[in-house]
């Protein structure tokens, strides 16, 4: 299938580049981007628990917990002191757990998180609230891309990862443990679910680990930019806005026509329906 990234005016950089971001969530306009509800530490019996989190955690993790629990032990001694000593994890828990470790281990998870970015993509074209929204009013572009060509294939087994995942949409949020993030279907809770008011957006999305990107820089909001390699054929089309400047099009027909990565570029231009409240698409006339 084909997925649509609609885009602002001065996104052409993405063709000429050959670059396109990877957002991660804490960068995006939905505040709650990779952020379940963590309501507790786990569910399979405190003292486990407790002990296997320790254990799988994050070196920066371990240390906030050690701090919290004023332990002298290291990670692997204190871990199995909780599992042969439950007293002690229900005592832990009781006197530690919620006021002071689960809300910092939430925070260090979210954070955790945007060592992802995301590539939001459409599942459509037209949706004139996605072109009023994310294409500047409709005087922007879509690029067009090709979903089965090989930029979507991933090396990572984990949802989202090998490839393009839908997005779902709920009225409440997910609801985890800390001890959940450790299965599979993680990562679908974290990533592919949002509130119902996004519907209509029509979302799929891509992940990749920031670590491996092409390019770095900051954008006007000192966000992190990661920037990944696009493959021009992987583009297959653009498609200009209702009111996208003459610039623009000027601009990407002559990426056509002079440069030989783009000469099998789909140029189409949406246009006001003259009957409906709807955007008809079609080829530009030059």
């Amino acid at each position: 299938m084909d997925f649509y990234k609609y885009a602002l005016e001065e996104r052409i950089d993405i063709l000429r580049n050959r670059l396109i971001r990877f957002t991660q969530p804490s960068a995006l306009n939905d505040p709650f981007e990779g952020q379940p509800d963590f309501y507790a530490l786990g569910k399979k019996g405190l003292a486990i628990s407790f002990a296997e989190m320790i254990k799988r955690a994050p070196y920066r993790v371990w240390k906030d917990y050690k701090r919290a629990t004023r332990t002298s032990l290291d990670r692997w001694a204190f871990a199995n002191q909780l599992k042969t000593d439950p007293d002690y994890a229900e005592w832990l828990y009781n006197n530690l757990g919620h006021r002071d470790i689960l809300p910092d281990l939430r925070e260090r998870f979210y954070k955790l998180h945007n060592e992802f970015g995301v590539l939001s993509l459409s599942e459509t074209p037209d949706n004139l609230l996605m072109w009023a929204h994310y294409a500047e009013a409709h005087t922007g572009f879509i690029l067009v891309l090709d979903g089965l060509h090989d930029f979507f294939k991933g090396t990572v087994s984990l949802p989202g990862f090998a490839k393009p995942e839908r997005v779902e949409y709920r009225l409440e949020r997910p609801r985890m443990t800390i001890e959940d993030t450790s299965e599979k279907a993680a990562m679908h809770e974290i990533f592919f679910v949002k509130g119902s008011d996004w519907e209509y957006e029509m979302e799929w999305r891509y992940l990749k680990n920031v670590n491996e990107a092409n390019k770095r820089s900051k954008d006007a909001n000192n966000h992190d930019v990661h920037l990944y390699r696009l493959p021009p054929k992987c583009m297959k089309g653009v498609i200009l806005g209702c009111k996208s400047p003459e610039e623009l099009k000027s601009k990407i027909l002559e990426l056509q026509r002079n440069d030989p990565d783009f000469g099998h570029l789909q140029i189409q231009q949406a246009r006001a329906s003259e009957t409906h409240y709807r955007l008809e698409i079609a080829e530009i006339e030059t």
